[in-house]
């Protein structure tokens, strides 16, 4: 089934993301926009078989400029998990399946159709984020706990005091009502020591 996945690859993927922009390197496909890059994952899952094979396609946006201002080195072909907002495309899809199974009678015409389907909306989506703040609003809108400390310091170092306070209140109507709250009160108010603010975390949160 290994083989089926390839050609999958090789016939399929390649060339429709190779048409909106996308370069293969491994299993990754790149695209890059200003101080932003876009990001196709294939995984393979570990409990393949020579019966099947399963794999998963990961999502993931990342910004140079976010590093650069946090001190961080630049990542122009950052992993999935490197990305500053990164998803299972499942989760763009509603797809109740998070995977994709390719078995000997699986019909590799409509496995190719459902899968540029999928693509097709997350291209849609990306081509939405044209900007590292149209990036920033999504990772509070959409990215939980994922790089949380790294946003945060993020919005104190460009002072953008509206989105430092829009993330801090986002995350404690979330999850300020569960008890590990205070590890993640602790964390902000260390950033915001370590970046010479006075003001506390409950500061922010009580703001108007």
């Amino acid at each position: 089934m290994k083989e089926k996945f390839n050609q999958l690859i090789t016939d399929t993927v390649k060339p429709f993301l190779k048409v909106n922009g996308f370069g293969k390197k491994g299993m990754n496909f790149y695209k890059k926009k200003d101080d932003l890059i876009f990001l196709f994952n294939f995984q393979s899952s570990q409990g393949n078989t020579f019966e099947q094979t399963k794999f998963y396609i990961n999502c993931g946006i990342h910004s140079t400029k976010i590093d650069e201002v946090i001190g961080k080195t630049k990542l122009l072909e950052p992993k999935e998990y490197e990305c500053y907002f990164r998803n299972r495309i499942s989760s763009f899809t509603k797809s109740t399946e998070d995977g994709y199974l390719i078995k000997e009678d699986t019909n590799l015409l409509n496995l190719s159709l459902t899968i540029i389907d999928d693509l097709k909306n997350v291209v849609s989506m990306f081509d939405n984020i044209q900007s590292t703040n149209d990036l920033t609003d999504l990772m509070i809108n959409k990215n939980g706990l994922n790089n949380y400390k790294e946003l945060f310091e993020y919005f104190i170092l460009t002072e953008n005091k509206r989105d430092l306070g829009r993330f801090a209140k986002q995350l404690h109507s979330t999850f300020g009502a569960e008890k590990r709250w205070t590890i993640f009160e602790s964390n902000l108010t260390e950033i915001l020591k370590e970046n010479g603010r006075t003001k506390t975390l409950v500061d922010i949160l009580n703001e108007e």
